[in-house]
Formats: C-alpha cells, structure tokens, sequence
C-alpha cells in the first residue's frame, strides 16, 4: 500500500511538472483522473446537475490559468479541491445577493402602488433597463436574455449560441457590467437612490 501511495504521489508530480510547463496533453490527462471526484464533491453541496458541471469547468480553467503557480504545489489533488471549495463558496455567495435581489423586487411588486409617483418610476425604471439591455453588443445582449428571460442554464446557452460555456459567462459578465453602468449613469432622472443600491449589489 505505501508503495502504491508512493508511486501514485510520483505520477502526480510529474503530471504537476507537466503541466507547469504547459504540456496540454498532461492536464487532459489529469482532467480525465480527477474530473469524476471533483465533480462529485461539489455535486455534494449544490445539489444541482447543471451547477456543477459549469463549476467544475470552472475548476480546470483556473486550474490552467494559474499553472506557474504549481511549482510549490505538494498535493494535485488537495489542490483541485481547494479550488473546487473556494469556487463553490464564490456561487453560493452570488446566490445570496441574487436572491437579496429578487427578494427585494418582489416586495416592490407586492406593494400596493398608490401614487403617481411610484407608478412612474416602476415605468421609467422598466424604460432604463429596457435601453440598457438594448444598447448591448449582440451577442452580450443575447445571452442576457436567454439567462434572465428564459432562464437557460450556461450549457443550455453555449449550445444555442455555438459558443462555448466560457464565453457564455464572459458575455454575462460584460453585460451585468454594462447594465450596470448605464443604470449609474442615467439613475439621477429614473429611480430612487435607495432602489439603486439594490441593483448596484445584484450586477456587482
């Protein structure tokens, strides 16, 4: 057994070295050793099919970009799982302020609106993200509707826009970026500073 624990913590080393110098077919090989276990583990903790595959991608392309980082790494696979848990507390984080989010705009919604002023600004607030969605570059603009209106999941998206998941979520990231500009720079004539608060933490 010690042999055998010897031998496998030897062919990690050599596929971190590998990999540190940038040979692909030994993070592939790596992927294909490791994936099932990681994909398992944040599979314990978000419940959900879609999540963590997108999280495990996610996983392996940090894992890729940060390769010059590997030479003080002793362990591959505590490594990968701490950088699968620290990305599984990043998703459940946005989650929440998501969720703060929605729960305030079903408040809003639940109000009675009885004065002419909250009317018009439930009109000029709908006016403001309609332009701030329309003034995004297509294929951004896209992917903002295809996860905020019909609520696709990032694999369902890559496959109707023939893109990648990585693209998929660097799309979304330049758009809530962008909505979330225009909303600070036209929210003076729109909507309340309180409500802005709100949609400053969501597109955050």
């Amino acid at each position: 057994m010690l042999r055998l624990d010897k031998q496998n913590a030897d062919d990690d080393n050599l596929l971190l070295r590998q990999i540190f110098a940038g040979d692909e077919r030994a993070f592939n090989q790596m992927y294909y050793q490791t994936n099932k276990n990681i994909y398992n583990a944040i599979m314990a903790y978000v419940k959900n099919e879609h999540i963590a595959i997108e999280l495990v991608q996610q996983v392996y392309v940090k894992f890729w970009n940060n390769r010059q980082k590997l030479k003080g790494v002793q362990n591959l696979k505590d490594y990968l799982f701490i950088i699968a848990k620290n990305l599984t507390l990043d998703h459940f984080k946005k989650v929440t302020k998501e969720t703060k989010f929605f729960a305030e705009l079903t408040l809003r919604a639940s109000d009675v609106v009885n004065t002419t002023d909250e009317k018009i600004e439930q009109i000029e607030y709908d006016k403001l993200l309609q332009n701030a969605i329309g003034q995004l570059p297509p294929q951004q603009k896209e992917a903002w509707l295809l996860v905020n209106e019909q609520e696709l999941s990032y694999a369902e998206i890559a496959e109707k826009m023939n893109v990648s998941k990585l693209t998929v979520k660097r799309h979304l990231e330049l758009s809530r970026k962008s909505v979330r500009d225009y909303f600070k720079s036209h929210i003076d004539t729109a909507i309340s500073l309180s409500f802005l608060a709100v949609l400053i933490i969501f597109f955050s």
